[in-house]
């Protein structure tokens, strides 16, 4: 069956705390059912894959996420837990450049998306949106999918990337471990269609300016989203 086209997207901007602009696409409610819908019957499937490392948004069994507060709190307690673990610790952070944009047919494929579901991404994209929609819970439930992949090269290598949807750490004692890692991580992405973020890669060796930067330090000079290449949602 040929899928119809979608109805009118209405785009919302909200500023970023680097001073970008995020344009989030709110779906009809029609279209937003039906995205949801396609996306349901993976969510077992993608749940199943993520590591213990990703404390991005989780979905629930009705394809709902979670709420996302206690998950960004463990993940700051992860990282911290991390980086006091490993003497003489080397700390990278990066992320991925336009990860939801950059979701293509290749990342889609393997995550196991059905014909429906592409042909409705398809849809999307003839209506002005490119990759998954910024905004929709299901394409949080894709995102975490296909960044899953890059997580497991990434353990493979010797370092488990510690995540927040597509903001990684990686923590390992002396710089032979991380750096691995991330070449293996980014080596994932580009499997999938996606790439690092160049501008947005940094390796530390001392422990407090990684917290700094990464904004996880929890003192009361650091306020959430004004330090840091990790801003708050």
């Amino acid at each position: 069956m040929d899928q119809r086209p979608v109805g009118a997207i209405r785009w919302e901007r909200r500023s970023k705390p680097g001073g970008d602009d995020r344009w989030l696409a709110r779906l009809e409610p029609r279209d937003a059912r039906t995205f949801r819908r396609l996306v349901l019957p993976l969510v077992p499937r993608i749940e199943r894959s993520i590591g213990p490392g990703s404390y991005a948004v989780r979905a629930a069994a009705d394809g709902r996420l979670r709420p996302w507060p206690g998950a960004r709190s463990a993940w700051r307690r992860a990282i911290r837990r991390s980086l006091v673990a490993a003497t003489g610790s080397i700390v990278i952070v990066s992320d991925v450049r336009d990860c939801y944009p950059s979701v293509g047919e290749r990342a889609l494929e393997a995550i196991g998306c059905s014909r429906e579901l592409g042909s409705f991404l398809r849809a999307l994209a003839d209506a002005g949106v490119r990759g998954l929609p910024v905004g929709p819970d299901p394409s949080a439930i894709l995102a975490n999918g296909v960044l899953a992949h890059a997580d497991r090269l990434a353990a493979a290598a010797g370092c488990r990337p510690i995540r927040w949807v597509d903001d990684v750490v990686f923590a390992a004692a002396g710089p032979g471990g991380a750096i691995r890692a991330f070449d293996a991580w980014r080596r994932g992405l580009a499997e999938l269609g996606l790439e690092a973020h160049d501008g947005k890669t940094r390796m530390f060796t001392d422990i407090g300016e990684a917290l700094f930067a990464i904004g996880t330090s929890g003192g009361s000079d650091v306020r959430h989203g004004d330090h840091g290449i990790i801003p708050e949602p």
